[in-house]
Parts: C-alpha cells; sequence; structure tokens
C-alpha cells in the first residue's frame, strides 16, 4: 500500500485498510489476511485499525483484557477479521496496555511481565536449539557454532524490546484517543 506524501496524515491508509478488511472478512476461502514484510509505518498503521476493530468486540472489551491474552480472543478476531494468532496478540497487548494503571506499580509490572514473557520465546527456542545441536555435534564443532550470550545481556535486550514497543503502542493509543474510539 503506497499513500502519496501530500496525502499522507489524512486517514487515508486506514481507511484502505478497513476497505480491504470489509471486502475480504465474509469470504469463507479467506482465513486469514496478512502483510510479508511489512514496512514500520505499515504495522502502525495495521496496529491502529486493528486496535480500533478488536475495541468493538466482545472478546476485547476491559474485563476480558484483564482476563490475559485467550483463545476466544484469537478466535473472535480471526473469525470476524481474518487477523491472525500473532497480531491478535499485539492488539490484545495494545488494548491491555490502555486499561493498565500504569501509576500502579503491581498491574504495571504484570503487563511488562507478560510482554516480556512473550518476547523471551526467542531466547527459549535458541537454548531448546543450542541443546539440541550439543547432542549431535562434536565439542569442538558445538563451541564454534556457539554464540554466548549472557543472562545480564539477554534482560538488557529483553528491556530494550519491550521498551521499543511500549512507545509503538502508546503511539497506536494516542492515535485511538484522537479518533474518541477509546
Amino acid at each position: 500500500m503506497l499513500v502519496l506524501p501530500p496525502f499522507q496524515r489524512l486517514g487515508l491508509g486506514a481507511q484502505m485498510l478497513d476497505i480491504i478488511y470489509n471486502h475480504y472478512k465474509n469470504n469463507a476461502k479467506v482465513t486469514d489476511i496478512t502483510v510479508e514484510d511489512p514496512s514500520d509505518n505499515f504495522v502502525r498503521l495495521r496496529d491502529f485499525v486493528d486496535s480500533k476493530n478488536c475495541l468493538k468486540m466482545d472478546s476485547f472489551q476491559p474485563s476480558k483484557l484483564t482476563e490475559g491474552f485467550t483463545e476466544a480472543m484469537a478466535k473472535e478476531a480471526q473469525e470476524k477479521l481474518k487477523l491472525n494468532k500473532k497480531q491478535v496478540r499485539r492488539v490484545y497487548e495494545i488494548l491491555r496496555l490502555h486499561i493498565t494503571n500504569r501509576s500502579d506499580k503491581e498491574s504495571y509490572r504484570r503487563y511488562r511481565l507478560e510482554v516480556k514473557n512473550r518476547l523471551n520465546v526467542q531466547y527459549q527456542k535458541e537454548d531448546r536449539d543450542m541443546e539440541k545441536l550439543k547432542k549431535i555435534l562434536k565439542p569442538e564443532e558445538y563451541q564454534a557454532t556457539m554464540t554466548i550470550t549472557s543472562k545480564e545481556q539477554r534482560l538488557e535486550s529483553l528491556e530494550r524490546q519491550y521498551n521499543d514497543l511500549e512507545e509503538h503502542y502508546l503511539h497506536v493509543l494516542e492515535r485511538l484517543a484522537a479518533t474518541n474510539l477509546s
């Protein structure tokens, strides 16, 4: 999707994406609508449009958001909007941040841990893969393939990823607030 510079920031991209969703959401042959290698700007646009649309669904009401991410959320968003589970999880995190009182240290801490646990999955997969390699490679071959990431480096990386993600989510929430939908 391309919106030329003179026409950007007018809501046209969001309208086009909504039109695409509306065209395909009732087509039984379409299981989900994804974008291969989206730009950062498109990710922001999609997060905004998907969050706006999910706000209207029962599964994404504040009382349900406080219960955590559920299969019901993923199923409803997939059926009604053709969103994949990964995107639904992002929308959940955006809307959950909206209802999280960041002044309440415990509530905010629980939110951050939930997001960081999702971000940490890549490191857990890396650990499992390294354990598999350790079993099949000779010790010298294993040492040559190993990239040592200390616990401190991982925590630092997770913190950086989380901060970048939260900044992005807050931007989406600001835009939602500007449209008077939140």
